[in-house]
């Protein structure tokens, strides 16, 4: 059998199912030849046969629409409405609970759709309470599957940050071709979203959507202003990848210099916070020693057998020329602040040091990092807290108690400027000392 077909009406054919605004149902009948419009499916049903349609729209105020979704393009603003087709056979999506947190993201689309998103979102602060499309299967291969979650997750147009869950998507059918878009959360400018979403498809189903958005889009049939009009939206859009591409580089570098400034720190300076034992005992000897002190380590300079000393020796002279020295015990603790049994342990060694040299040293110093298993320093308390008469006894010797954390505090806020006075600042302490951190100039 051949001849003409009748009774076909022209395309595309559009069903409106639900209430839609004013604006709204002009703008789809003035962009659309044919268009259906109901409140209730049944009522659709009456109006024409599903086979007919080329798109329908949904309203969010419908909860139920048959099957017609299976057999045509379908865009959605409806949360009630209980599952949509899905990517591929034996696929389907539906709203699964809602976002709980304000953060959400905007994945990469194309240009268009961004522009859209970019309209309408702008303002956005919180997707909390917002409904979560979900992509859930029946029996289906592996290989398949995949495949759907590939198409599902690169249609995201925004999605909830915490969980990737998307809030609006839209993508091509794998087994039809047919679009498939659901904003449940638009409430505003739903004819541009139609617009967009079926200029989208109308390249690759040109049988549903004849001529949409292609001959008034070809240079041919457009007038001077919008030639000149697209030409400088494609001289941004090409200045805006090469802007983003730039700063992508210069981020890479940075990043880079980041990642060799935080390794430096961890191997330098930040080994007062995170350190014991040997490492900390060297990183006191370099701190000291940039700030103006003269550093001795004692343990190479101790014979076999001979009694434990301290770990550092400070000498530093003055202006007039007189010569001021202290000893220096450091340790690490990994759980306890400091202990009062070191106050005595460098008692000891301050004899042992006036019967080495013939006076008693100017200083006795005691530098501790407490509580190393606390990664985080601001969790930590300062040594001996609760042995302020023991820290009393310890001043009236001239000890003074140093938190390894205060020294890195000082040393990575005063300007190199400023190091003589942090210096006169540990000559000068007495009992805990309180870093002294003079201003940059």
């Amino acid at each position: 059998m051949s001849g003409r077909i009748g009774g076909q009406r022209q395309r595309p054919r559009v069903a409106l199912l639900g209430t839609f605004g004013t604006e709204d149902v002009t703008h789809f009948r003035n962009m659309f030849p044919t268009v259906w419009r109901a409140k209730y499916i049944f009522k659709l049903e009456e109006l024409v046969d599903v086979r007919e349609i080329d798109l329908i729209v949904i309203a969010s105020d419908i909860d139920y629409v048959s099957d017609w979704p299976d057999t045509t393009h379908v865009i959605c603003f409806s949360k009630d409405i209980p599952r949509l087709p899905g990517p591929n056979l034996h696929t389907y999506i539906g709203i699964y609970g809602a976002a709980e947190t304000e953060e959400f993201l905007f994945p990469d689309v194309t240009l268009p759709i961004s522009h859209r998103r970019e309209a309408d979102y702008c303002d956005l602060t919180s997707v909390r309470g917002w409904p979560r499309i979900e992509l859930r299967y029946e029996s289906i291969k592996t290989t398949e599957l995949g495949t759907a979650e590939t198409i599902f997750n690169s249609g995201t147009i925004i999605s909830e940050s915490h969980t990737i869950s998307p809030l609006a998507v839209a993508f091509l059918r794998e087994d039809t071709g047919l679009g498939v878009g659901w904003l449940p959360s638009v409430d505003r400018n739903k004819s541009a979203w139609v617009d967009l979403l079926v200029a989208q498809w109308a390249q690759s189903d040109k049988n549903a959507f004849p001529g949409f958005g292609e001959w008034t889009d070809s240079q041919e049939w457009m007038v001077p202003e919008e030639v000149q009009i697209i030409s400088q939206i494609k001289a941004l859009e090409q200045k805006k990848k090469e802007t983003v591409t730039e700063i992508d580089r210069q981020i890479g570098e940075w990043s880079n210099k980041l990642a060799l400034a935080k390794a430096e720190a961890n191997n330098g300076l930040r080994r007062l916070i995170t350190k014991q034992g040997d490492e900390l005992v060297d990183e006191v000897d370099k701190a000291l020693s940039n700030i103006g002190f003269s550093v001795t380590k004692v343990d190479p300079l101790i014979g076999e057998n001979e009694p434990k000393r301290e770990d550092l020796r400070l000498k530093h002279l003055g202006e007039s020329g007189e010569e001021w020295n202290a000893i220096v015990e450091v340790r690490g603790y990994a759980r306890s602040g400091g202990k009062t049994s070191d106050l005595s342990r460098i008692n000891r060694f301050a004899n042992l040091y006036k019967k080495e040299t013939g006076q008693a040293p100017d200083k006795c110093i005691y530098i501790v990092n407490g509580q190393t298993e606390l990664l985080s320093p601001q969790q930590r308390q300062e040594p001996l807290v609760s042995n302020t008469e023991d820290l009393e006894v310890f001043s009236d010797s001239n000890g003074i108690l140093i938190w390894s954390i205060d020294l890195f505090r000082a040393l990575k806020a005063t300007d190199p400027t400023g190091y003589p006075a942090l210096l006169e600042s540990i000559k000068c302490a007495q009992g805990r000392w309180v870093p002294v951190i003079a201003p940059s100039p």
